[in-house]
């Protein structure tokens, strides 16, 4: 009677349950999976984000060695046309005194040349004459 009545719902029931709890396993497995593939897939994504954003940063990188470097050009370009510049002004300036030099000498050979004309050709004369003229052109 027992086998009749009692034990069929009982193993009714526990095979419910058996398929309750394997259904409930076999969702977990599945859910799990999912989750196991979205996170591979978010994992993806991220590793390509990290990848794009070092892309960005070593283009950043080489325009800015790139504009550092026109940078330096330019200013190289520009100190050698000071450098240019001073050299050419100088130059000039050495030739205006060279040319001022050779005037006053000029001058005072001529001042000279009219002393030992006046004062006659006497040898210590002309000797005096000239050493001053040499003692004047020194201090100028």
């Amino acid at each position: 009677m027992l086998k009749k009545f009692v034990f069929p719902p009982i193993v009714q029931m526990l095979d419910d349950r058996k398929k309750r709890i394997a259904e409930g396993l076999a969702a977990a497995d599945v859910a799990r999976r999912e989750a196991e593939e979205e996170r591979k897939e978010l994992m993806a994504q991220l590793e390509a984000e990290r990848a794009e954003a070092q892309k960005r940063v070593a283009a950043a990188s080489a325009q800015a060695e790139k504009v550092r470097e026109e940078i330096l050009a330019q200013a190289r370009r520009e100190a050698e046309e000071i450098k240019t510049r001073a050299i050419e002004e100088a130059e000039t300036e050495k030739q205006r005194i060279l040319a001022e030099a050779h005037k006053q000498i000029a001058e005072l050979a001529l001042l000279a040349a009219e002393r030992v004309v006046r004062e006659g050709l006497d040898e210590s004369v002309q000797h005096k004459i000239i050493d001053d003229f040499l003692s004047q052109v020194s201090l100028n």
